[in-house]
């Protein structure tokens, strides 16, 4: 299970670098320095981080209101953490929504809850 999480933290990763330099070359944006890049790796880490535990704590319910409500309950805690580093590593990136929405996608690679008979 942890090599689920470490692919889809190294897929996102990816994904936001491919981003950050395509928005470079066509868009016209500041080149993306090693600084920008750790804190995006920083972020995405502490997003997957803490889908994975709260999945630990709560697992995903089956679609309906239960998830709904787990959303809102996730969102704000994983938003403060992503204003704090924000705050403390003085970036420039989207570190107040990139942080939430990888803990709201983490929980898809966790271990399904089993179903009782």
């Amino acid at each position: 299970m942890p090599l689920l999480y470490l692919r889809f933290y190294l897929g996102s990763l990816s994904l936001l670098f491919a981003f950050y330099l395509l928005g470079h070359y066509l868009l016209g944006f500041p080149f993306p320095t090693p600084t920008t890049l750790l804190h995006l790796a920083l972020g995405a880490g502490a997003g997957v981080g803490l889908g994975a535990l709260y999945h630990r704590v709560w697992p995903l319910p089956p679609p309906g209101l239960g998830r709904v409500v787990r959303l809102f309950v996730l969102l704000p805690p994983a938003f403060m953490l992503g204003i704090g580093l924000l705050v403390l590593l003085q970036a420039q990136v989207a570190l107040p929504y990139l942080v939430p929405l990888l803990a709201w996608l983490t929980p898809d690679y966790g271990k399904a809850p089993s179903s009782t008979p």
